[in-house]
């Protein structure tokens, strides 16, 4: 497997698994993560739906993308608009609500190292 398709299928898995754990376990996930657990109903709902259902949906688009040889690069191209998107929206929350929690420092570095990663393969497949 070559480090194109190995990047695209790392990352869906990692999607996928992040999204089955949201919809199973949303409270103990979301303390894991934030150290605070949706109260309600609603929350929790909402938070299966999001964090679990669309995860998993990224998850499948991304292994759909990986399963031919064709869509691997619009593969990465996705990783980096999916990891760019996350990165800036969590910078924008560490500047407006800032963050006792280091482990929004881990996420944004993996965001940023994983969107580079696939910058790179891009760039170097363009020129293969």
């Amino acid at each position: 497997m070559n480090m194109n398709k190995f990047l695209v299928n790392i990352t869906a898995t990692i999607f996928a698994l992040y999204g089955l754990g949201f919809v199973f376990a949303p409270s103990q996930l979301s303390f894991l993560v934030t150290n605070a657990v949706p109260t309600t109903a609603a929350a929790l709902t909402d938070m299966r739906a999001t964090y679990g259902g669309m995860s998993i949906a990224v998850g499948i688009v991304l292994f759909t993308l990986a399963s031919k040889q064709e869509s691997i690069r619009l593969g990465l191209a996705a990783i980096v608009f999916l990891m760019l998107g996350m990165a800036c929206g969590r910078v924008v929350g560490l500047v407006i609500d800032g963050s006792e929690n280091p482990i929004m420092y881990v996420y944004l570095a993996l965001e940023i190292g994983v969107a580079g990663a696939a910058l790179f393969l891009l760039s170097r497949s363009r020129k293969s």
